[in-house]
């Protein structure tokens, strides 16, 4: 769940198409796009929660 989402991943809204928000790392800036109907919802998922486990820094970078 989105509100679930460790502390330095945050959830930016973007309203363009079918994209209605990204994720965003705030310790390297990577992002990933949110979709709103994405062709296959598992690996839309699977891509999220891959994001956010490789995106979750210690305190030392």
């Amino acid at each position: 769940m989105i509100s679930d989402l460790p502390q330095g991943i945050e959830v930016v809204p973007i309203h363009k198409g079918h994209r209605w928000g990204m994720l965003e790392c705030e310790a390297c800036g990577a992002t990933e796009a949110i979709w709103s109907t994405p062709r296959d919802a598992d690996n839309h998922a699977r891509r999220l929660l891959r994001f956010v486990t490789r995106h979750m820094h210690d305190e030392e970078g």
